[in-house]
């Protein structure tokens, strides 16, 4: 058994890589599981075949290769070809099998063979790594995990040991160990790009940030640590803040992106009054219902010039020293079902969060999205006026602005992007359940808010004028560790607008949001980058660009960005025209599919012809079952002739040995085995005690030949073979219907053992 699971150790990771780097030659099917399954049977019967040494190993193979016979001939004959040519990637996969059997066995056995092996592997992987863009990285993991093996050996090798020298033994031993680093290495993930020295600065601020939270955790670091600026979902309020000049992301857009760009990352719903967090984390398609949202509403206002409101706009992102699971983008992004150009992701709450490894080093994805011109008076007016779409305004919009491949997933009838009408209606009730907590206002906040308000006649001109209040504080990123008092909104509100009266943006973020929601307007905290543009294609997104600003629920119209923050509200707005040919580039909406392809009903229409039932075809299963059992039938018959004639080459003496073997494997079965030390006739005495002395009879025949020096003879054979029938009774009588099972194991028996 160890040498089995020592020629294990090379000869399975070595047919894993070479499956790995030939299935993309071999043509195998989509699922790679398949490919590799096949593999690794193929290896397992070749083990099998090597280290099994009764003739009943043959029974695997052949079986399998009378299935496949079998499931090539329920083929009509004109598509055996076509068949046969379509699955030659079974037979690369199990010739690959076979070499890495061969391979592996001269590597476990031959140290010259291993040593060879070991140093061109290292060349193939380096090789690999430099020149192909995307390895397996499970292979490569695999690859050097037969070098360690390698290395591991040669230690050992030149390593004087005492006591226990079985370096085979030793190998197997300590493998479990080295596979475990294999898989740690394996799940840790891998930049696209090779490392940089930034890596070890990166390491360092996250052992710093741990250092950090640690010490929070257990020594209760009070609100008056000094935070780093810097894009976190963690929604404390810190009492200092420090500015680092660290470049985290590179945002590349042209003009008509704004000179200043909102880049949303964490939403969050719940204030306690210290901190914030985020309740609302079920996964959904809310950020596209927003676009939507605000797409309907502006052609309901005014279809004949949505460009004078919305301009369509495409930036890219790319990370540099920055590692997150959060994907950013500004308001109104135009999002896929299932990826951010190739990275999967998933709306969680107010978030894009990725499905797969984290976002880091190099990481690269466009975003598209519609930006407001909300700066403009007519935008505004919009704002004051519009209404909440109907059922074939929303239903004629998301058709026409939704991405092309969202139309095509529909149209084939496979999946939904979830913002049906019925879906808006449903996420509306959402958006009013975590986003429109109740906030208690003290007698001298709402006297002033009832004064500030007066001639508002809209819910977007009640969020101007808090803006604009808080916009006239004062701004400061010393602002001191909150009152012990203040542990709930209300205290909040009433510290912050009536004592303190300056905050860096989270104070004014929150300021805001919780005036909104007294108003009964839905409001939100974001985190995210404030990235001055200023008319730049290319900006380093700075560290120091972290920011926090609120967003606005307006019935019918969707989120709205406003800014509080002291000496961050920037004035951008682009002309309102009424010509089509003057309204330049922005705003294009994305390519329209036809009439008929938009046309829902029509979507998940078939083809209209009718399919005949179609019944089970037996012969498809009958052929290669049959097939199957015609082998193990001429198998089974072969065999039982060549134990026949092992058996009846023997002398009288050797069919007695044989014979007994039987009888003993009998009683084995019945649960009668002889203990350690005891003769044949103690046994006999042990056992005849409840079997009775007849079927035992050739147990005392035994004890003489085998120590009195008695010489077999036909009449010992008689004896044996008359108690061998006696138990068979008794052997059928104990195991009912599994007897020929067993029957089968006993007439097996090597006869030709001496």
């Amino acid at each position: 058994m160890m040498n089995i699971l020592y020629d294990l150790l090379y000869m399975i990771p070595l047919c894993i890589v070479v499956t790995a780097f030939g299935e993309p030659e071999f043509g195998g099917p989509e699922k790679k599981i398949f490919t590799f399954a096949v593999s690794l049977i193929v290896l397992g019967i070749c083990v099998t075949l090597k280290h099994w040494k009764n003739r009943m190993k043959y029974l695997i193979p052949g079986a399998l290769l009378a299935l496949g016979a079998g499931v090539v001939l329920i083929h009509a004959p004109e598509g055996r070809g076509e068949f046969l040519w379509n699955s030659q990637w079974i037979l690369w996969t199990a010739l690959a099998s076979v070499a890495s059997f061969f391979v592996g066995w001269l590597w476990a056995n031959s140290r010259r063979a291993r040593r060879l092996f070991s140093a061109v592997l290292l060349v193939a992987l380096i090789l690999v790594m430099v020149f192909f863009r995307d390895p397996v990285k499970a292979a490569v993991d695999l690859g050097f995990f037969l070098i360690i093996l390698c290395v591991v050996d040669e230690i050992q090798h030149y390593w004087k040991k005492s006591g226990t020298v079985d370096a085979r033994g030793h190998m197997v031993s300590i493998a479990p160990f080295l596979l475990v680093l294999g898989l740690l290495v394996f799940v840790i993930p891998a930049p696209e790009n090779p490392y940089d020295w930034r890596f070890a600065v990166r390491i360092f601020e996250q052992a710093s940030y741990y250092v950090k939270w640690t010490s929070k955790w257990f020594g209760g670091v009070s609100d008056d640590y000094n935070a780093t600026l810097g894009f976190s979902d963690d929604g404390r309020f810190w009492s200092n803040l420090s500015k680092r000049d660290k470049t985290q992301m590179v945002l590349s857009a042209k003009r008509d992106a704004g000179d200043v760009v909102y880049l949303r990352g964490k939403v969050m719903d719940t204030f306690d009054g210290r901190n914030w967090t985020a309740t609302y984390e079920e996964e959904n398609h809310d950020s596209m219902m927003d676009t939507i949202e605000t797409l309907s509403a502006v052609t309901k206002y005014d279809e004949e010039y949505i460009r004078n409101y919305l301009w369509r706009v495409e930036l890219k992102l790319k990370y540099e020293d920055f590692t997150t699971k959060y994907f950013f983008s500004p308001l109104k992004p135009v999002l896929g079902i299932d990826k951010i150009s190739e990275i999967p992701y998933v709306q969680q709450g107010g978030d894009l969060i990725t499905t797969g490894d984290p976002l880091g080093y190099k990481t690269e994805y466009p975003v598209i999205f519609y930006r407001m011109n909300q700066d403009h008076v007519g935008f505004q007016e919009f704002l004051r006026e519009a209404e909440e779409p109907d059922k074939e305004t929303w239903e004629a919009t998301r058709t026409r602005y939704e991405p092309l491949d969202v139309v095509r997933d529909r149209n084939a009838g496979t999946r939904d992007s979830g913002t049906s009408y019925e879906d808006y209606l449903a996420y509306k009730e959402r958006i009013k359940a975590y986003y429109l907590q109740d906030v208690q206002l003290s007698d001298e906040v709402s006297a002033f808010l009832e004064k500030l308000f007066e001639t508002a006649t809209s819910d977007f001109d009640k969020l101007a004028r808090i803006e604009a209040y808080l916009a006239s504080m004062e701004y400061t990123d010393t602002p001191g560790k909150l009152p012990d008092s203040v542990d709930s909104p209300e205290a909040f509100l009433e510290y912050f607008l009536r004592d303190k009266k300056e905050g860096y943006c989270s104070y004014f973020a929150t300021a805001f949001v919780l005036l909104a929601r007294s108003q009964g307007i839905p409001a939100r905290y974001v985190q995210g980058f404030y990235v001055d543009k200023y008319a730049d294609e290319v900006v380093d997104v700075k560290s120091a660009m972290a920011h926090a600003w609120p967003e606005a629920y307006l019935d019918g119209i969707g989120w709205i960005a406003f800014e509080p923050t002291p000496g961050k509200k920037y004035i951008n707005a682009w002309t309102f025209k009424k010509k089509v040919k003057d309204m330049g580039p922005a705003a294009a909406p994305a390519p329209t599919p036809s009439t008929e392809q938009l046309d829902p009903d029509k979507m998940l229409e078939g083809t209209g012809e009718e399919e005949e039932a179609v019944g089970i075809n037996w012969g498809l299963i009958l052929l290669p079952l049959g097939l199957v059992l015609l082998f193990l039938a001429a198998f089974l018959l072969i065999d039982f002739l060549l134990v026949r004639m092992n058996y009846r080459k023997l002398d009288e003496a050797g069919r007695f040995r044989a014979t007994c073997r039987k009888n003993q494997r009998i009683l084995g079965y019945l649960g009668y085995r002889m203990e350690e030390g005891e003769t044949l006739a103690e046994f006999y005495d042990r056992v005849s005690s409840e079997l009775g002395e007849e079927p035992l009879g050739y147990l005392l025949e035994h004890e003489l030949i085998a120590y009195a020096g008695k010489q077999p003879n036909e009449a010992s054979l008689a004896l044996a073979t008359r108690d061998l029938g006696a138990l068979l009774v008794l052997l059928k009588e104990a195991k009912g219907r599994w007897y020929f099972w067993y029957r089968y194991q006993i007439y097996r028996m090597d006869a030709g053992k001496k």
